[in-house]
């Protein structure tokens, strides 16, 4: 049920009266706004805004068939996917990802109402509704407020309400109704479409105002797409900082936009390195929470002097303002009240925050290091913070299977789980930060590579966890086949389709009969889950949450010199699979180590081969259980099957 924040007619300001399960009343004139769809339309005339940008109006037509013929949201989404041109395709999942919301982290802020005026498809609404508060969604398009509202119950019994405002420059509401107020502008492709100002936003706050925003002076720009950021040449930038398309402006034009009396002045972060695709919440007149400068971006000279000279808050890409009404009490910010509550739980020091990552796979990431800046392992903590439905679902499974393999391997490094539970009313897992940086931070690095791949054989080369036996047509159907059969189900390329069930026919033929040992299996044993020291010594093998207690071997390190080639030489996955598989092209310090774990484990060249050619269905058949949605075409187009 939503709070008692009341609706005021755009008409004449009287209260809204929502009894009413088709609509809104008001009790002032008489006049009704329709209500469909849990969505409420307060606009003063059918008007047609512009196309629900990222996707068109008739893309929007089709998924609501589905959602009227009472088909799961999941489902759908995964339908509709496949026929949108890339671009579109692509900006969509990227917008409706969770973790744009993890700045929810730097509020003080903990719980009540909140307003959000921006795009209704943004994954922030549900990680601000996951996090404690009651929702007010504000859109242009009726379009993005249904499939928006439609996205929200996905992820359960979410408090949040969705209202279609048209253009009206006056924004519903009473004064000082909402807790949180947040603005989140900024999308490539999508002009400024809301029409309420800044002031507006400050009369209906009685607490936080968020407002994220892109700088018009920032050295890159983001396409809208995961990854895909380009820097503009000199001419394109001039004309971008001189005559900004999209609501852009400097750090000082955003302060001077929100300041006024009565608030407190704003303190200011980065979103990096855009605010549509972004990594790192930063402050930028703090210490902490910091960009992370690792071994790889100290070698980028030019970045590195443009920090050090204190150019960051000038040219980042994009900000995130927050404001406080100043008779509301400031308090502690939300992630320091939620590292006292654990610090309570474990009994260790409350530390200090140092990063705050928001990560691919929809998970808020922290990680924290004493006051004292001392290298002591108390205090020293990585938080998981879970966003989307999925990772909720498996969230316990972080810390019990990392009990698990500790007490099974206790030789194996792996961080020490700590806690698992709310902080703050925040379902998040803790575990003990280890030492160095993971891989991709030296990727490239022949001589550090060498000692990790060194070491990884040596260790997983020692997770057997059944001897050698023959592999069995009942081993394939319990192990292998089920793999197949899930890419096959999502790849949505008929030619694929036929591609893999001929690859699993091929497979089986290789692998029953042949001596196979079983072995712990990690699934996404990647660079970036493997932490390393300066020397390249393992320090620990992070993230056994997707681990299956029993496959086969050699998959795990293959996957990683996979993603090595592919980290290192910048070439796509299918090319650096393509490689190692030939072999003829692999370097010595690749083909070494995958040599030395088969003899180690006791498999055979044809069981090697056979798992070389069957790798895009094992990384598939990964990816597409811990994806909330299966990406279009995947298997396709990154493996050419």
């Amino acid at each position: 049920m939503h709070s008692a924040v009341t609706l005021r007619c755009p008409v004449c300001g009287g209260a809204l009266d929502d009894a009413d399960p088709a609509r809104l009343w008001c009790s002032a004139h008489g006049g009704g706004f329709p209500r469909a769809h849990d969505v409420f339309d307060l606009r003063l005339r059918v008007e047609l805004p512009s196309a629900p940008s990222p996707l068109r109006r008739e893309d929007f037509e089709a998924a609501f068939r589905a959602q009227d013929a009472a088909l799961p949201f999941r489902e759908s989404l995964e339908a509709l996917l496949p026929t949108l041109e890339t671009v579109a395709a692509d900006r969509f999942m990227q917008l409706l990802g969770e973790a744009r919301g993890a700045w929810f982290t730097v509020l003080a802020s903990a719980g009540g109402d909140a307003l959000f005026l921006g795009n209704a498809l943004s994954g922030t609404v549900p990680t601000l509704a996951r996090t404690g508060f009651r929702v007010t969604a504000i859109d242009v398009s009726p379009e993005r407020a249904r499939f928006g509202q439609w996205r929200n119950a996905f992820h359960g019994p979410l408090d949040v309400r969705a209202i279609v405002a048209g253009a009206t420059r006056l924004l519903p509401f009473g004064e000082k109704s909402f807790d949180l107020v947040v603005v989140e502008r900024g999308f490539p492709g999508a002009t400024p479409e809301f029409g309420h100002d800044l002031a507006e936003c400050r009369r209906v706050a009685r607490g936080e105002i968020v407002l994220v925003g892109n700088n018009r002076l920032g050295y890159k720009r983001s396409t809208g797409r995961r990854s895909i950021h380009y820097v503009p040449g000199p001419l394109r930038y001039a004309l971008d900082a001189a005559l900004p398309r999209e609501g852009e402006r400097t750090l000082g034009g955003f302060r001077r936009a929100l300041a006024a009396s009565g608030f407190a002045r704003a303190r200011a972060f980065a979103l990096y390195p855009h605010a549509t695709d972004f990594t790192h919440v930063v402050a930028l007149e703090a210490r902490r929470p910091a960009l992370t400068i690792g071994p790889k971006e100290r070698r980028n000279r030019l970045k590195l002097a443009a920090v050090n000279a204190g150019l960051f808050p000038v040219l980042a890409p994009s900000f995130l303002l927050v404001a406080r009404r100043e008779e509301a009490a400031a308090g502690p910010l939300r992630i320091d009240r939620i590292l006292a509550e654990i610090a309570e739980r474990v009994g260790e020091p409350s530390p200090e925050v140092e990063h705050i990552v928001a990560t691919r796979g929809q998970y808020v990431v922290v990680h924290t290091r004493a006051r004292d800046g001392a290298e002591a392992p108390a205090g020293r903590w990585t938080l998981h913070v879970p966003l989307s439905p999925r990772n909720i679902e498996r969230a316990p499974r972080r810390n019990e299977t990392l009990a698990s393999v500790r007490a099974r391997f206790p030789w194996l490094p792996t961080p020490e789980p700590l806690f698992h539970g709310r902080a703050d009313g925040v379902l998040l897992s803790c575990e003990r930060r280890l030492p160095g940086w993971t891989a991709p931070q030296h990727s490239g690095d022949r001589s550090r590579v060498t000692r990790m791949f060194a070491e990884v054989s040596a260790h997983f080369s020692r997770l057997v966890v059944r001897p050698t036996a023959v592999f069995t047509e009942s081993d394939f159907d319990a192990l292998v086949a089920p793999k197949f059969a899930l890419a096959a189900a999502k790849a949505n390329v008929q030619s694929t389709v036929a591609a893999l069930e001929r690859l699993c026919a091929t497979t089986r033929a290789r692998l029953v009969g042949r001596a196979i040992p079983r072995v712990l299996y990690h699934s996404d044993l990647r660079d970036k889950h493997v932490q390393i020291g300066e020397d390249g010594a393992v320090a620990g093998y992070l993230d056994w949450s997707t681990s299956e207690d029993e496959f086969l071997p050699y998959q795990d390190l293959l996957n990683l010199v996979v993603h090595e080639r592919r980290q290192a030489t910048g070439v796509p996955i299918r090319e650096a699979w393509r490689v190692v598989r030939e072999r003829s092209a692999m370097l010595g310090y690749e083909r070494e180590p995958l040599e030395r774990y088969a003899a180690a484990v006791g498999i055979d060249e044809e069981t090697r081969t056979a798992i070389e050619a069957a790798y895009p269905v094992f990384v598939a058949a990964m990816a597409e259980r811990t994806w909330e949605f299966s990406r279009p075409r995947w298997i396709h187009r990154q493996f050419g099957l």
